[in-house]
């Protein structure tokens, strides 16, 4: 965040370079994550998913790392705006290499995101040494993530034991975040921007999967099954963009408080839950019936992770009540998939169960955002008893 205010600077300080550096940024990884459902070919083995899930953990974390770094060390600096657009390289490099890791060659993959993320630890370099005021908190992630990319360099030469190593890598930097979490609050992610950065990023992802999801029904439209999951896949991408939207306006946007890491790590399951359900709908689009499971699955991440990101601003009773609904829900979603063997059947009745979820969910939520803090000094992210504020 720069403390900075020119003409041409917004109320974050950002220059209009960074207005559209930040969006072009968003759109290019945004695609990369969108795509990689497209690289998974049908029927969907577990090994399959778990190497869709492998090649997406990177590429959000790639999204993460250098949104939250600009969101609280930017000083509108030409070195740190340079390092943002080059980074792209990178990134793009990663979407191109990524097909390749499902006929066992990884490492494209491996140096574009190292090549990536060192360059987001050349911008914590830059941060200590040019902002004394921010250096402990700089200091202390460039230290964990420098262990991190360590690990996936380790990986990147012993290949026999490469994904151990990288996995621990990654592990690593999802901790080192929570270990300085002190620290973090110090420089917290702003109220506005951050959330709109989110919720900006959630829009190119779920259009991806709609296009990805269009691109699947170019044979047998005129089929009578496929033309019901096509509607039922229709119905289920426009609702769940019209539901994090909903709680967007509700309860994310302009309330996060602190360190942010409740809503930057709660994203995670939903872009993962979006992708998920984008393979479902296209496994029954291709009447794959035993990928029901991933109906359910993507359904459960997506649906139970926007739950417990904002069922802390929820004031009481209604909190319990969401909570008990979306439990519901996802026990429904459950039971259809072991009891229907149909796929195209079982996403019809997961479509129903979820738009009825919808209805009794947004009335008992509506409206129903906790009271903000008065100073800066309470956490109601960890103390319940804190209510927020409707904007």
């Amino acid at each position: 965040m720069s403390h900075s205010s020119t003409n041409t600077n917004d109320k974050r300080g950002q220059t209009r370079a960074d207005r559209w550096i930040e969006p072009f940024y968003d759109l290019v990884i945004g695609t990369v994550i969108g795509q990689l459902s497209t690289l998974v070919d049908s029927p969907v083995t577990r090994e399959d998913y778990l190497q869709y899930c492998w090649l997406f953990l990177p590429a959000w974390w790639l999204w993460t790392g250098y949104s939250l770094y600009f969101d609280r060390f930017d000083r509108n600096s030409v070195f740190q705006q340079s390092i943002l657009l080059v980074s792209l390289i990178p990134i793009i490099l990663l979407s191109v290499t990524a097909p390749q890791t499902f006929d066992d060659k990884i490492a494209g993959y491996t140096w574009s995101y190292i090549a990536a993320r060192s360059l987001l630890l050349l911008l914590y370099v830059y941060t200590i040494t040019h902002d004394a005021g921010v250096r402990k908190p700089a200091r202390m992630l460039l230290t964990g993530f420098s262990t991190g990319i360590s690990l996936w360099l380790i990986g990147a030469f012993w290949t026999d034991y490469g994904l151990y190593f990288k996995m621990a890598g990654l592990l690593v930097d999802f901790l080192t975040p929570w270990l300085a979490r002190d620290e973090l609050r110090k420089v917290a992610p702003t109220k506005e921007h951050f959330p709109q950065r989110l919720g900006i990023f959630t829009l190119i992802v779920v259009e991806q999967n709609v296009m990805n999801l269009s691109d699947s029904l170019t044979e047998r439209l005129w089929d009578e099954s496929m033309l019901l999951a096509a509607f039922c896949g229709l119905v289920l991408v426009v609702s769940i963009w019209w539901w994090y939207f909903f709680h967007q306006e509700e309860f994310i946007l302009a309330r996060i408080q602190n360190d942010g890491l409740r809503f930057s790590y709660g994203h995670m399951p939903l872009y993962l839950g979006t992708g998920t359900l984008a393979l479902a709908v296209t496994g029954a689009v291709a009447e794959e019936n035993s990928q029901r499971w991933l109906l359910t699955l993507g359904m459960s991440l997506y649906a139970g992770s926007l739950c417990l990101m904002t069922s802390v601003k929820i004031k009481q009773p209604y909190r319990f009540r969401y909570l008990l609904l979306t439990l519901g829900l996802l026990l429904v979603c459950w039971l259809i998939t072991v009891v229907v063997d149909d796929i195209v059947i079982a996403l019809l009745l997961l479509v129903i169960t979820w738009l009825i979820y919808l209805y009794w969910a947004r009335n008992q939520i509506k409206g129903r955002a906790r009271v903000a803090p008065n100073t800066e000094n309470e956490t109601p992210e960890d103390d319940g008893s804190v209510p927020l504020r409707i904007a």
